[in-house]
């Protein structure tokens, strides 16, 4: 419990730093990525230190993008400033970013030009991988000012990333840097099935250049300045502790506005006439406070939905959800999916390329109390579910994106069975128990990186005895134990 309220006391903290509750005035329009620290010097030849200080390490690498956006041909012409910082315990002579527009259909990035501390940098981008070569290896601690420059090409009518004569929207669409573990940069292969993202938190400072006519929405604090001699608008966002930096834009978007109890301001970017604004802002609305209920608090001021064209139900990033048009005619299932995201995918991070129940199964497990309220109706779906799926011998939850060849496959394991295992621990663990492990688990690795190992730890923490044959007869065979006892 100890360790619980310090976690509490240290995401209330970030949350000011977030600026929570605090969206609904217009910030002032400026750069907030804070100063690069000054880079290490070795000491000299004589044993004498360098006079250069050792600037307190930042706790985030920083991007400051420049976006120039030409709607008519769906062409973008970005330069990316990043502030990277080795924090690994050895030197890197490479950087490696990915750069996910490359797996879209028909979508494309190429790089113009690349520097580290002004200079010249050699690359190679292979697919999604982007590997900068550094003659001089950047030693631990060390930050080094990285430049990028590219051209891109927005699909139409694609998933995260595309582009219509209604819209544009760009979800994982920035070079982005990968990450660093024991055994080196993570460049897994781009998987069609799945959310094959595997991303730390970092700060934005992202400037958009569009037409006048154009509104841009998007992850974290939004500005905009019209200069109307050049028809031309710019459109300012800063976001901190995000893994990801989303936006689209429209001539078209009405706007929908609500807050929620806890002071979490909810926008919604739509075109469509036709849709039940008002029913649509209510189920947002409950849905934000039902994760804030059951997981906990949500550590930013704001969280934007879009209606996009995009092929699917809805896709989620970092305080930004896409919805495809018809969900909001249906029962909305994709987009309270997208808004548990929030918590499993954006706040809490994993490796969803190698672990990917984690924010697959939480999520669907959790989002099932909105639709199935009573214990009874909640029983009562996941126990045909649980039969749906009981013959089947090819569900390994350990399983990675790299064995799916078909969505149905991917859901039936990693989302099905993977939310069926977590109602067995629910009876296993009992009603208190099971949330004082969502809760515990939300707020130890919010902002971090959690494994299945994490998750199970927790667990046992909380029951008081071993779990291990548990997890292993669910997460490790691929056939589908039995329920235990239903609870009283």
């Amino acid at each position: 419990m100890f360790k619980q309220t310090i976690c509490i006391l240290f995401l209330l903290v970030t949350l000011a730093a977030c600026g929570r509750n605090n969206q609904n005035t217009e910030p002032p329009h400026e750069n907030t990525i804070t100063e690069t620290p000054t880079a290490y010097s070795p000491p000299t030849e004589t044993g004498t230190e360098s006079p250069t200080p050792i600037a307190e390490i930042a706790p985030h690498n920083d991007y400051i993008i420049h976006l120039e956006i030409d709607t008519e041909t769906r062409t973008v012409q970005g330069i990316s400033r990043i502030n990277f910082t080795n924090r690994s315990e050895q030197p890197l002579d490479t950087v490696v970013m990915r750069v996910y527009l490359n797996a879209s259909n028909n979508g494309y990035m190429e790089i113009q030009y690349a520097s580290a501390n002004n200079q010249t940098l050699k690359y190679d981008l292979n697919g999604t991988i982007l590997t900068f070569y550094f003659d001089e290896p950047i030693l631990p601690n060390v930050t080094v000012q990285m430049l990028l420059q590219y051209n891109a090409y927005v699909p139409q009518l694609a998933h995260r990333i595309g582009g219509s004569d209604i819209a544009m929207w760009f979800g994982m669409f920035l070079p982005t840097l990968a990450v660093f573990g024991e055994s080196g940069w993570y460049t897994d292969a781009f998987y069609p099935v799945g959310e094959p993202f595997f991303l730390e938190v970092a700060n934005y400072n992202v400037t958009i250049v569009t037409p006048i006519s154009y509104t841009v929405v998007g992850t974290g604090v939004r500005t905009e300045e019209v200069i109307e001699d050049t028809d031309t608008r710019i459109t300012h966002f800063t976001a901190q502790m995000v893994r990801d930096f989303a936006f689209a834009l429209s001539p078209y978007f009405n706007h929908a506005y609500a807050v929620t109890e806890s002071g979490i301001d909810i926008h919604f970017y739509y075109h469509t006439e036709t849709i039940d604004v008002d029913h649509i802002m209510e189920f947002i609305k409950f849905c934000m406070e039902y994760f804030e209920s059951r997981v906990g608090i949500y550590p930013f001021g704001q969280v934007t939905i879009v209606e996009t064209e995009i092929i699917g139900g809805a896709v989620a990033f970092s305080q930004v959800v896409f919805v495809d048009t018809h969900q909001f005619f249906q029962n909305m299932w994709w987009l309270a999916h997208g808004l548990g995201d929030q918590w499993f995918a954006s706040v809490v991070g994993a490796n969803r390329v190698a672990e990917p129940w984690l924010d697959e199964g939480l999520t669907r497990f959790v989002k099932a109390g909105i639709f199935y309220p009573t214990y009874e109706a909640l029983r009562t779906r996941i126990e045909w579910e649980h039969y749906s799926i009981h013959d089947r011998q090819d569900l390994f939850i350990t399983d990675g994106l790299s064995v799916y060849t078909n969505r149905a496959h991917y859901a039936h394991t990693q989302g099905r069975k993977a939310k069926v295992m977590l109602y067995a621990l629910y009876r296993q663990m009992g009603y208190e128990n099971f949330w004082q492990l969502i809760n515990q688990y939300y707020y130890e690795f919010a902002f971090g990186i959690a494994t299945s190992a994490d998750f199970v730890r927790i667990a046992e923490e909380i029951y008081g005895d071993s779990l291990q044959q548990f997890f292993r007869e669910w997460m490790h065979m691929g056939t589908v134990p039995e329920l235990p006892p239903r609870l009283e």
